[in-house]
């Protein structure tokens, strides 16, 4: 057995293999100490007592799926190992086979997939110069598209729903562990390189969708053997691992570079669009405050939006003017989502009946949501609502009465979870069957008239007939009542206080009744496989309509949300406006227990090119910039907004750079992950973008920050650069008067009211600029211990006065400061050189210095300046 193992754990040398004896899959030598590690199964041994024990774990066969979610969680691969023979009919050894190799990012049984998100396996083809390939595949729903852009793995990780990452197994182990490190939730493994190899993916992507070439999908266009190569790789890779073709792939998109608004690594961050700074998914994410659908699809459909908004202006008004009708009529809407609720997640039921990865009770379900499907075709065009996009989505199907009806025929109502439970097929399905099921029942009921019979006529009361799978049936009877035992009794087994007999009688009712059970066993799994090979030959369809019925629950969704939250729609239109009158933050307002105080933005890109923000800490000024920036995304997702009135010319990107934090995995500190991103944006901007930046230039000194920002702001606003759409917050109040110089450019402040030496925050944006910024005030509501507020506000008093011999040496309202406070040095803006050149000047006497002293003064001043 165990040359057994070994020889099938070489062939699958990086998986965990699970290996099927009898009611548990085993796993040996360090297989088992990880099992045992990961899993919290108890870690033993065979031959304990020899000198080469070898480590063994295990786990019952019922339980598999509990502890394979462990599994994939943690990350491995696992191997699934079956006794494909059965063990009463086998010569010697049972015959072993791998039937399944399951990754993190191709798990597809429910237990595994336990949420509406999907799961991708990414596979990356990165390339030295120009667009890098990928390809998003979802085991569990067959959704397959590809891409190729330049961007980075991080950021597709984060704008997608990613579990697992192949890249060429030439990639190097550093550059691995860098992933690895930067994406902790993600599975990165390498493959096999000729996966990756152009060709070999095309030919891939051929023989599977059986066609002549690839030009339906968009792959045969030049310049796009990067997705190509990519997506080959993904499907190669998953046909692998499930060693079959996978049946639930049919089509595959290609996703056009400048098809979609597409949100980069940080912007998606700084937006908490999936997460929140904490890493958390949930409440404070935009994702979990905008949804407003009620089925899995919908909601898949949503993150896909919100991370690969729409730009095309007659995709957006459809969306657009289908939302506002939805929003008009409640009860019909209302209705629609009714029946939605009912469909459940089709999409990933459909991938497991193609795949043959369903059970019965699940097949039921299937049926069950494509008999809503059909309802809400039905509903959709009801009233005046012929022309909404939900029934242009759903008139567009193939009607499904015939195949529900054939699964709610087939399938019986209570039937079991999996098919190694017999009974799941209907009464009156089949002639054969039930008869079978007959003849079973009847001797059953022989049985018990046979035992009846026996007690009768051999005087033993306690007489029973019993079953089990070795010695099939037989008589049980007490050591106190075998002196009773007629001879034509057949002794089978003795046991402590009972021994067990058989008759030719008994022999004959149980040949009977084993072949009936055995026959309808057979029956049952034939007309189970008709069914789901049914099912299969309706896969397209079936697809076809999850993904309508995706649209139709996002669309219903938008308008839900709208209602509930007073959203207005938005006008989208190709000009470079961008007017929002009485905006809002769509998850602070939904997380305040008070109002939300809502605000203004005007953009045109010309006028009004650069918004320059400044205000106080706490005043709103880093809300406003997201709330800006979301308004905008949620409106080329096909959403309503949050606020009053809206006008977007489309945007092709938005970036954003709100706050920084170190990098210590790659050795960068805040300043220089600042400066990277604000690279990023300043290289891929367009005209048409949307740039965000708050406060650019902190992380380093003063004079160096305020130089960066003021650089950055007239680049920005650079005639001859893209000139994008931008809103600049800062401390930097010297920024301000680029309003003078730079056209385009326009100041706005955050407006607070001091009241008894305290400042209260009315989060209200209006023109102007702002000469303070709080700070101290701010300390103060944070509980700064006074003494120290009271030495800030000295030596605040004191910078601002330029001259550092004001500079106190004591706390006010002490006789004598502590000594750090005697002895502190005096904060300036000035270098060590330029400090000395201001010495000089003060030991000048203008009063009876000559002229050519004054001239040497001068020349002594700038050699210091120099050096």
């Amino acid at each position: 057995m165990l040359a057994q193992y070994l020889q099938i754990k070489g062939e699958h040398p990086d998986a965990l293999l699970l290996f099927r004896m009898g009611d548990f899959y085993e796993t040996f030598f360090d297989d088992a100490k990880v099992l045992a590690d990961t899993a919290g199964v108890t870690l033993t041994s065979r031959d304990a007592k020899s000198d080469h024990p070898v480590p063994l774990a295990g786990v019952p066969h019922h339980a598999l799926d509990t502890y394979l979610h462990r599994l994939l969680e943690a990350g491995l691969t696992v191997a699934i190992c079956e006794q494909v023979e059965d063990p009463a009919l086998a010569q010697g050894l049972v015959k072993r086979e791998v039937v399944e190799i399951i990754s993190p990012g191709t798990a597809m049984a429910p237990e595994l997939v336990n949420t509406a998100t999907g799961v991708y396996c990414l596979a990356w083809a990165p390339r030295r110069e120009g667009p890098g390939g990928w390809a998003l595949l979802d085991a569990s729903t067959g959704d397959f598209r590809c891409g190729q852009e330049t961007t980075t793995l991080e950021s597709l990780c984060e704008r997608h729903a990613v579990r697992e990452v192949i890249v060429h197994e030439d990639t190097t182990d550093g550059q691995m562990q860098r992933w690895r490190t930067a994406r902790p939730g993600v599975v990165f493994n390498r493959v096999n390189g000729a996966w990756f190899h152009p060709e070999f993916a095309r030919r891939t992507l051929i023989d599977h969708f059986q066609v002549a070439g690839l030009g339906a999908f968009g792959l045969e266009e030049e310049g796009r053997e990067p997705a190509c190569t990519a997506a080959g790789a993904a499907l190669r890779y998953l046909s692998a691992l499930n060693l079959r073709r996978p049946e639930q792939v049919t089509t595959l998109g290609f996703v056009a570079p400048g098809d979609r608004l597409v949100l980069d690594e940080e912007t998606l961050r700084n937006l908490e669009v999936f997460r929140t700074f904490r890493g958390d998914r949930g409440a404070g994410t935009l994702v979990h405050h905008v949804d407003g659908t009620v089925t899995p699809m919908g909601r898949r459909l949503l993150e896909q939006r919100l991370a690969e908004a729409m730009t095309d202006l007659d995709e957006l008004n459809g969306w657009h003017a289908g939302v506002a009708a939805a929003v008009d009529d409640r009860p019909w809407r209302t209705a629609l989502r009714a029946i939605l609720e009912r469909v459940g997640d089709l999409e990933r039921l459909a991938a497991r009946a193609a795949t043959g990865r369903i059970g019965p009770a699940a097949l039921r379900q299937l049926g069950g949501a494509l008999a809503a499907v059909d309802e809400l075709a039905a509903a959709a065009p009801s009233g005046h609502h012929r022309n909404h996009p939900a029934a242009g989505w759903l008139d567009a199907l193939t009607g499904f009465a015939d195949l529900s009806g054939r699964i709610f025929r087939t399938v019986a109502e209570d039937a079991p979870a999996t098919v190694r439970s017999s009974g799941f097929i209907a009464d009156g399905v089949d002639g054969e069957l039930d008869r079978c099921r007959s003849l079973a029942g009847d001797s059953r009921g022989f049985l018990a008239g046979l035992q009846a019979r026996e007690r009768e006529a051999t005087g033993i009361g306690n007489l029973k007939v019993g079953f089990n799978k070795v010695f099939g049936y037989y008589f049980e009877i007490t050591n106190k009542h075998l002196d009773k035992v007629p001879e034509r009794f057949q002794q089978k087994q003795t046991l402590v206080n009972s021994a067990r007999f058989h008759t030719d009688e008994l022999k004959e009712a149980e040949t009977s009744i084993l072949e009936a059970e055995d026959r309808a066993g057979e029956l049952e799994t034939t007309i189970f496989a008709d069914l789901l090979a049914a099912v299969g030959a309706q896969l397209g369809p079936v697809v076809a309509a999850a993904r309508a019925v995706a649209n139709v629950d996002l669309m219903l969704g938008f308008a839900e949300l709208a209602e509930r939250h007073d959203y207005r729609r938005p006008l989208c239109d190709d000009s470079l406006e961008l007017e929002i009158t009485g905006g809002r933050h769509p998850v602070v307002e939904q997380l305040l227990e008070a109002d939300f105080i809502p605000n203004d933005t005007v953009l045109d890109g010309v006028g009004r090119q650069v918004l320059l923000l400044t205000g106080p800490n706490m005043g709103g000024k880093s809300t406003y910039l997201r709330q800006v920036a979301l308004i905008v995304l949620l409106a080329q997702a096909g959403g309503f907004v949050p606020a009053r009135s809206a006008r977007i010319g489309v945007t092709d990107r938005i970036f954003t750079r709100v706050g920084a934090s170190d990098n210590l995995a790659r050795g960068e500190s805040t300043f220089y992950v600042e400066m990277s991103e604000a690279a990023h944006i300043l290289h891929q901007m367009s005209r048409r973008s949307l740039v965000i930046l708050d406060e650019i230039g902190r992380g380093t000194s003063t004079y160096d920050g305020l130089s960066l920002a003021w650089a950055i702001t007239e680049f920005l606003a650079d005639r001859l650069g893209p000139r994008p759409r931008s809103v600049f917050a800062t401390h930097y109040h010297e920024l301000t008067e680029l309003e003078d110089q730079i056209e385009g450019l326009v100041n706005l402040q955050l407006e607070v009211k001091e009241w008894e030496g305290r400042i209260i925050f009315l989060h209200t944006v209006r023109p102007g600029r702002s000469d303070k910024s709080y700070g101290i005030h701010v300390a103060r509501l944070a509980g700064l211990p006074e003494g120290v507020l009271h030495r800030a506000e000295a030596i605040l008093a004191s910078l601002s006065a330029g001259d550092r011999r004001d500079l106190p040496a004591r706390l006010p309202g002490t006789e004598e400061g502590p000594p750090a406070a005697a002895s502190a040095p005096q904060l300036s803006l000035f270098r060590e050189s330029e400090r000395d050149a201001l010495a000089a000047l003060r030991e000048l006497d203008l009063d009876r210095i000559s002229p050519v002293d004054a001239f040497m003064w001068l020349v002594k001043i700038r050699t210091q300046l120099d050096d």
